[in-house]
């Protein structure tokens, strides 16, 4: 009986030392074929190179034909700050901002009581001194009184009368009255306010016709002939796209700004009766190139897709070689200004060219790259 159970017990020890040992067999047959995976080198095909992507766009005409494009600043065709030419208190003001006006309506009064006292004084004055020099004009005749004496009635008599005048001017000044139709377009002061004389009361916009003020550089200034025909001008608002405003050229100033150098040029519209367009509004003012003009620019691209180096400014574009793969070239080109719809360009593209207009930084001249629009 104990023979049968040292038997049992040496049977079951060697079994569990051989399974020990089989699952470290196991375990290092494991390891050595995740370090042999990891040894082995990547296996590259050389026959499918890898293109560098680039973002492309094709280059297309201008829609609406050759123009230039400045930022321009609407302004009322006439336009004046309205003040008092003398001192005093006001005691009407019936107008606001935004109130139309018409030409002579009454903008503000002055408190008149003190003036027109001094009106009464310089009419009895008057009265007086013409009195005396009517009876000495028949005083003279017979000698009754010298020449001097005379003379001196009719210095007073002149110095009476211009008093007069002055006074009856300085009442009709307690008036402010609107110098041309208008609106109102904004008051400086309020009623019962003491003011000095030519201080500004009301500013008074014409705007039934608007301007467009437009500041010119000389580098495209000095290109117009002025033999040439006027060119067909328009305006356009950022917030009202899809209408366009015909414009007329107004006057141009002939002394450049000190500090831009640039030239005030002046367009002119009646006003929109749909749209309510103020002065100090923001537009667009396109103006289109004549036949005649140099340096038109015929294309408008991405200002970012322009490069510049010691050679001048270029773009890259794609010659395509197959289905989304092309050939990188650099084309030098002449630009102009930057608008709305991008930068100008002259001249260097052509209709129809792919232009590189993402990835630029990382291509050449002569490289393959994958591209798409």
């Amino acid at each position: 009986m104990k023979l049968a159970t040292c038997f049992a017990k040496e049977k079951f020890s060697m079994k569990n030392s051989f399974m020990k040992t089989w699952k470290k067999a196991a375990v290092i047959s494991a390891l050595i074929g995740v370090l042999g995976a990891c040894g082995k080198p990547e296996v590259i095909d050389n026959n499918e190179p890898v293109l560098r992507p680039v973002r492309t766009m094709v280059v297309e005409l201008a829609e609406s034909g050759p123009f230039k494009e400045f930022t321009a600043v609407v302004d009322a065709s006439q336009k004046v700050n309205l003040a008092f030419k003398i001192s005093g208190r006001i005691i009407e003001l019936p107008v606001k901002a935004g109130d139309p006006v018409s030409e002579g309506q009454l903008i503000a009064r002055l408190d008149d009581t003190d003036i027109k006292v001094e009106l009464a004084e310089a009419e009895s004055s008057f009265n007086k001194a013409r009195s005396d020099f009517n009876r000495g004009k028949e005083l003279i005749v017979n000698n009754s009184i010298s020449q001097a004496d005379f003379d001196q009635l009719q210095a007073n008599y002149n110095s009476a009368s211009a008093q007069l005048e002055s006074i009856r001017n300085k009442l009709a000044y307690t008036r402010l009255e609107a110098s041309f139709d208008g609106v109102i377009a904004q008051r400086f002061v309020e009623n019962f306010e003491e003011i000095q004389g030519q201080s500004p009361i009301a500013a008074l916009h014409d705007i039934g016709n608007i301007n467009f003020n437009v500041d010119v550089p000389e580098s495209i200034l000095i290109n117009v002939r002025p033999e040439s025909a006027p060119p067909k001008v328009t305006a356009v608002f950022e917030s009202i796209p899809e209408t366009v405003f015909d414009l007329t050229f107004k006057e141009i100033s002939t002394q450049a700004d000190d500090v831009t150098k640039t030239y005030e040029v002046v367009f002119t519209m009646p006003n929109s009766t749909e749209h309510t367009i103020l002065p100090g509004m923001s537009a667009r003012v396109r103006v289109m190139n004549s036949n005649t003009e140099q340096n038109v620019a015929r294309f408008y691209v991405p200002e970012h897709a322009v490069l510049q180096d010691s050679k001048g400014n270029y773009v890259y574009t794609v010659s395509s070689s197959g289905e989304g793969i092309g050939t990188i070239s650099r084309q030098d080109v002449v630009i102009g200004n930057i608008t709305a719809w991008g930068i100008e360009v002259y001249s260097g593209i052509e209709d129809g060219q792919h232009l590189v207009t993402a990835g630029m930084s990382k291509v050449q001249g002569g490289m393959t790259v994958k591209f798409e629009q």
